[in-house]
């Protein structure tokens, strides 16, 4: 009989922390579309837009760490439903600065007060002295992957093993 078991990823630390972040990840969005008709996406790059107002395109891409064609499908979509606004740059004709509406404001106001009102419902689930212990190791992982992401962008891609397996002391059968 066929034994189910777990699969190795299944207790990596990088794992356990994408599978929670998910999990609220759908849960919000779920909550945004169906209370304001607003994607997750669409919420995020309102709040940027209100926090850096007024701000460039390229600006929002870039602190949203996004491709700059996303963020414009994105934007255009707010503008056409009248929550943010585009206004030319006088020095730079291919620019525009994006503001949020009054309308905008508002909802970026109601959305932030969800956001803030689920966040303590989260909080809420364990006692202080364990969320500030939480936030401070995710802090450490976080500093640590961000260590390992620059160490790796600066080495050299390694050959492939398995094509070239005389190249790897593990498959050479010399001394």
């Amino acid at each position: 009989m066929f034994e189910s078991r777990a699969p190795a990823f299944s207790q990596l630390i990088a794992w356990q922390i994408n599978s929670t972040s998910d999990a609220l990840r759908r849960e919000a969005a779920m909550r945004m579309k169906r209370d304001h008709d607003i994607s997750l996406v669409e919420w995020r790059t309102l709040a940027l837009i209100e926090a850096m107002q007024p701000v460039r395109l390229r600006d929002v891409a870039a602190e949203s760490d996004s491709d700059k064609a996303q963020i414009s499908r994105i934007v255009s979509g707010l503008v056409e439903r009248g929550l943010v606004e585009r206004q030319a740059v006088a020095q730079d004709a291919r620019s525009a600065h994006l503001r949020l509406t009054p309308s905008g404001t508002e909802l970026a106001a109601k959305l932030a007060a969800l956001s803030q009102d689920r966040d303590r419902m989260l909080r809420a689930s364990c006692d202080g002295a364990s969320m500030e212990v939480m936030l401070a190791t995710l802090a450490v992982i976080k500093e640590k992957a961000s260590e390992l992401n620059e160490a790796g962008e600066r080495q050299q891609p390694a050959s492939n093993p398995a094509a070239n397996p005389g190249s790897n002391p593990v498959y050479s059968s010399g001394t």
